[in-house]
This record gives structure tokens, C-alpha cells and sequence, in this order.
């Protein structure tokens, strides 16, 4: 084929020899030869890294189309425009007071209105093309932190920040219409080159500053949803590894080069500022934690109780005093948890001070703890947060309980104690926070009169996604999830269950959805087969449908009706016996399956 006659079509065909390479070398890969094993599996990883290289080449050739098509167009309406009655009146015998010619002076106008357009979408195209070719050549020779620092004495980066390429992807970032959007990418230009960033805590910290926020039709978590996935589409931001071929990307990695992009697009702005080594700087009232940063004060005579954001960059022992803490009193977002799952970022507190120092900040609207060790308990202080909307606390590892009065919190709409194993049940109060919109890590666990039930969640009207962890065998006992048919807006739900002794099949689960359920998690449920709650009829309008570990043995049920669900993900389900054939018939309407460590399905 001649590939320069017709180079869309030469990925495809590079595809398919990859292929068949990677089948050939599969079969070498058995052998006995522990060094001849070696070779051929690093060779495997190369194949793929070819092949994701391949992979976006072939997407950007379908973008470059969508554009040729939309410039195409837009000349076709100018060009009719052009043959209109406006030119055909080339001895100008209409006269100037006439209503004709008022018509023709507007038509004019419009034409030279397009034209302006089709300037602006060309010097767009050129600059899309331009930012997905430079990434694509700097995707397999990613620098590091020590080599962007080496880079910076010998000035190189300067260099960068003074090429073509950079010209070209900083235009791309003007091409962008939504100032929304372009602040909240500028966010991104915070965290260190090459980092997984959890999607989650940027939601929160656009939410916290007021980038993104409810509207008539939305709430502020889905309009940040819709921004997170406008930047995804644009090639701002790409999925990381583990998030590759799945219908929702949790996680993220900003390119190196569009990192430096948005670095300088922030200083130009005024939106952050950075220091010579291309880290972020305290000032424009947001201070950043991190090693060796003195961040007890901040910079250009600005006081920290102006500040309206703080956010841990990479501080791992949080040394923050609580005087300090409660001089910011305009503080909106305090962020001092993890953002990314890497484990090289442990955080961990010094000593009980930090969060001693909740309570004066009144403005505050995102407060997260996530993945921060040693915090055993929260002062009651912390219920004076009257304008507190997100509470992180996910992976508090050491926390054991929740303050009581939490009902204060009346603004909350995000509460987060997921993965928060050593709290044993939830305190009376939850049922009176009617904002509530997400709910994570809610325990049943030993019930007593100062505990929150399922059944009192009935009362919160908005609540649309809610995770529960059944503690123990005593609490499944309760039949709590019984009264989950009662939550009648819910739209996402995660139950785990924990340690139960019983045999799976002997434990009586006695569980009600509600109606507008979208999206269904099950995690180690003590089943055999499918519960009649589970029924397709009883779950129409469910789309997405995951159920990792515990003791199912088959997906058969004695429903009339399939699944809707589009979206299938079966993990560690050692026992379950059932084939394509079979889950083709289950789940015909599916657009994604996802099958890891299933008896007879790998």
C-alpha cells in the first residue's frame, strides 16, 4: 500500500502487523528459559507502548477529518452567501434610502461576521493539530522532575517556553470559548510533571473556588463532570494507564508539555504564580504545601487571613500549626489530603494540632483530609463549618468516629468517610443533613440508640449516589438494606460487605432497590445466584451493573425480561461458571464488559 498516497490508512494496517507480532511472540513467551521469558515479556511491553502510540495517531487523523469537514461547510455558506442578490447589483442602482438596501447592508454584515468565524475556526484547527503532534512526539520520552530541574540550570526550559511548539499550544488553549473551563484547567498546572491525579478532589476544588456550581438543570458536581470531560475530549488531559478502555476515567495525566503551557498561561493570566523551578508559589491568595515551603506566610505583602485557597502539593508530615489555621478566616478551600493513589505521597499529621484548628474558618467550602494517617477523631469545633459543602475524610485510615452535632453542617452536600475501616456505625444526626447529594462509606454496623440507620435516610430528598459497608455478620442480621427502595432520587449504589462466617447461600438478604437506580456496585456478597431484588424487572432503568469478589456461581435468574445494562465489570468471581455466549444473551444491549480473574471467562 502506498502510505504516502494515503497515510490514514497506514495506522490500521501498522495495527494489524503489530497484531499478528504480538500473537507470534506470545506463543515464544512459553518457554522454560527464565532470561529467554524475561526478554520476550519486556518485549510484549514495547508492542503495547507501539501500539498506544498507534492508537492516538489513528484518532488524530479521525479529529483532522471532523475539521477539514467543518472548514468545508463554513466556505460552502459563505460561498452561497456570495451568489446571493447582494452582488448582483453590480451599477449600485438600488438606492440608499431604500429598504433594500438596508437588507443588503445586513447581509454584509453577516457575511463579514463569517468570515471572522471561519478565521477563528481555522486558526483553531491549526492549533488542535499542532498540540496533538506535539504531544504524540513527546509521549514516549517523558522527562522527570530531576531531569525538568537539570533542564532549568542549563535553561533549557526557557528555551521551551520560547519555541514554536509552545506558541502553538498556547494558542490552543485561546481557542477554548469557556473561561469556565479555561480555569479550571489552569488548576491543573499545580501538580508535579507526570503525576496520576485523581479526578474526584479537582471536582471539589473547582466546586470549593466557585469555578463550577449548580445550575438550573445540574448540580455543581455534574457541571464539573461536563467540564472534566471537555477537557478529555480536547486532549487537554488523558487517561491514566488504568483507566484506559473504561467507560469512566477516575484518574488522569496531565502531558508534559501541556503542563508548561498552562503554566505560563496561569502567569500570564494572573491566576497562579510559580517559582524559577516551575513549581507553584504562594500568592494571588492561594498558599501551597510543600517540602521546605515556608507556608506560614505568603508572598507580595498579601496576610494569610486573605487566603482563599490552601492545597498540599506534596507535603507528606503535616506540620501546620493551629494558630495558623485559624487566622484564615476567608479560606474557602483546604485542601491538606492526598490526590493521587500513588503511595510514594503518604501523608501523615505531626500531632492532633492540625485539626484542633477547625472551626473559625466560616467561610470554608471543601475541607479534605483524604489518605491522611494518625487522625484518630475530629473536635467537635469542626461542626461550627457552617458554609461547608464537601467533606473529604475517604481513607482516614485511623479515624474511629464521627463528631456528634453534625446535623450543624446544614450547607453539606458531600460526605466522604469511605475506606475509613475502624468506624464501627454512623452518629445520629446524618438524617438532618437535607442537602446531602453524596454519601461514601456509610456503616452498618452495631446499632444502638446514637446510631444513624438506612431507614432515617429516607428523610434526604437529594441524595443521588450513597456507598454502605455492612461491618460485620451482626449487622446483616438488621436487614437495613431493606429500606434502601425507600430513597426514591438514588442513582449510584456501592455495598461492601465484610466479614461473614455464615456460607454463602445461608445468609437471607433481604434488599430493595429503588426504581431510578442507574448505576448497581456489589462487592464480596455473600450470593450463589441472583436474588430476585436483582431481577431485571426489578432494576429497569439500571445501566451499569459491577459486582467484584464473593461466591456467585451464576448469572441465570427466572426473569422474563434482559438487563438494559450497558456498561458489565465482573471481577474475582472464582466460582462463576458462564460463558460469551451466555452474557451475550444476559446482557444484550452492553457496550462494555470487563471481565478480570472469572472461573471459566479469562
Amino acid at each position: 500500500m502506498a502510505i504516502r498516497i494515503k497515510p490514514d490508512q497506514a495506522v490500521p494496517v501498522l495495527l494489524d502487523r503489530l497484531r499478528k507480532a504480538k500473537e507470534y511472540n506470545g506463543q515464544r513467551t512459553r518457554t522454560d528459559d527464565a532470561d529467554d521469558a524475561d526478554y520476550l515479556n519486556s518485549l510484549n511491553s514495547k508492542f503495547e507502548e507501539i501500539e498506544a502510540e498507534l492508537i492516538r495517531m489513528n484518532k488524530l487523523f479521525s479529529r483532522i477529518k471532523g475539521w477539514e469537514k467543518d472548514v468545508i461547510e463554513k466556505f460552502c455558506e459563505l460561498e452561497q452567501k456570495l451568489d446571493d442578490d447582494v452582488f448582483k447589483d453590480p451599477e449600485m442602482k438600488t438606492k440608499v434610502k431604500d429598504p433594500e438596501m438596508k437588507t443588503k447592508v445586513q447581509q454584509l454584515d453577516d457575511i463579514t461576521s463569517d468570515v471572522e468565524e471561519l478565521k477563528k475556526l481555522i486558526a483553531k484547527v491549526h492549533a488542535e493539530v499542532a498540540r496533538q503532534l506535539t504531544m504524540i512526539s513527546t509521549e514516549s520520552t517523558k522527562q522527570s522532575t530531576e531531569v525538568s530541574k537539570e533542564w532549568v540550570g542549563l535553561g533549557i526550559e526557557d528555551k521551551i517556553f520560547e519555541s514554536e511548539a509552545m506558541h502553538n499550544l498556547f494558542a490552543s488553549f485561546h481557542c477554548v470559548e469557556s473561561s469556565q473551563v479555561k480555569m479550571c484547567l489552569l488548576c491543573l498546572s499545580i501538580f508535579p510533571e507526570n503525576s496520576e491525579i485523581k479526578k474526584r478532589p479537582v471536582i471539589y476544588w473547582w466546586i470549593g473556588e466557585g469555578l463550577v456550581a449548580k445550575n438550573a438543570n445540574k448540580t455543581a458536581d455534574e457541571v464539573g463532570e461536563e467540564v472534566f470531560q471537555d477537557l478529555l475530549n480536547e486532549g487537554f488531559i488523558k487517561p491514566s494507564k488504568e483507566n484506559h478502555n473504561t467507560p469512566s476515567v477516575n484518574s488522569f495525566i496531565v502531558d508534559p508539555w501541556i503542563r508548561r503551557m498552562l503554566i505560563l498561561a496561569a502567569k500570564k493570566h494572573g491566576f497562579l504564580t510559580f517559582s524559577e523551578q516551575r513549581t507553584p508559589s504562594n500568592g494571588l491568595r492561594r498558599a501551597f504545601l510543600r517540602p521546605g515551603n515556608e507556608y506560614y506566610g505568603v508572598n507580595n505583602g498579601e496576610r494569610v487571613e486573605d487566603l482563599l485557597t490552601v492545597f498540599n502539593v506534596d507535603e507528606q508530615i503535616l506540620k501546620t500549626r493551629k494558630e495558623w489555621l485559624e487566622k484564615l478566616q476567608k479560606v474557602e478551600v483546604l485542601h491538606l489530603g492526598r490526590w493521587t493513589s500513588s503511595p510514594k505521597y503518604h501523608i501523615e499529621v505531626e500531632n492532633q494540632q492540625l485539626v484542633d484548628g477547625f472551626g473559625s474558618q466560616k467561610h470554608l467550602k471543601y475541607l479534605s483530609l483524604r489518605g491522611i494517617s494518625r487522625i484518630e477523631n475530629l473536635p467537635r469545633s469542626i461542626v461550627k463549618l457552617i458554609s461547608l459543602k464537601i467533606l473529604d475524610l475517604r481513607a482516614c485510615h485511623n479515624l474511629e468516629k464521627l463528631p456528634q452535632g453534625i446535623s450543624a453542617l446544614k450547607n453539606l452536600t458531600h460526605l466522604d468517610v469511605s475506606e475509613c475501616y475502624l468506624l464501627e456505625n454512623m452518629p445520629k444526626g446524618i438524617e438532618n443533613l437535607l442537602s446531602l447529594q453524596v454519601l461514601k462509606g456509610f456503616v452498618i454496623g452495631r446499632s444502638g440508640k446514637s446510631s444513624c440507620k438506612i431507614s432515617d435516610l429516607n428523610r434526604l430528598k437529594n441524595l443521588r449516589k450513597l456507598s454502605v459497608r455492612i461491618g460485620n455478620e451482626e449487622a446483616q442480621q438488621e436487614d437495613q438494606l431493606g429500606s434502601l427502595g425507600n430513597l426514591s432520587d438514588l442513582r449510584i449504589l456501592t455495598i461492601s460487605w465484610g466479614v461473614i462466617s455464615s456460607e454463602p447461600g445461608q445468609v437471607s438478604l433481604r434488599v430493595s432497590l429503588p426504581g431510578s437506580l442507574r448505576k448497581l456496585d456489589l462487592r464480596c456478597a455473600p450470593l450463589r445466584a441472583v436474588p430476585e431484588w436483582m431481577w431485571p424487572g426489578k432494576v429497569e432503568n439500571l445501566e451499569k451493573l459491577y459486582i467484584t469478589g464473593g461466591s456467585l456461581e451464576s448469572l441465570a435468574h427466572g426473569d422474563s425480561q434482559n438487563w438494559k445494562v450497558k456498561c458489565v465489570r465482573l471481577k474475582y468471581l472464582k466460582k462463576l461458571l458462564i460463558d460469551e455466549a451466555d452474557l451475550a444473551s444476559l446482557f444484550p444491549e452492553h457496550m462494555w464488559l470487563q471481565k478480570i480473574s472469572c472461573h471459566e471467562m479469562d
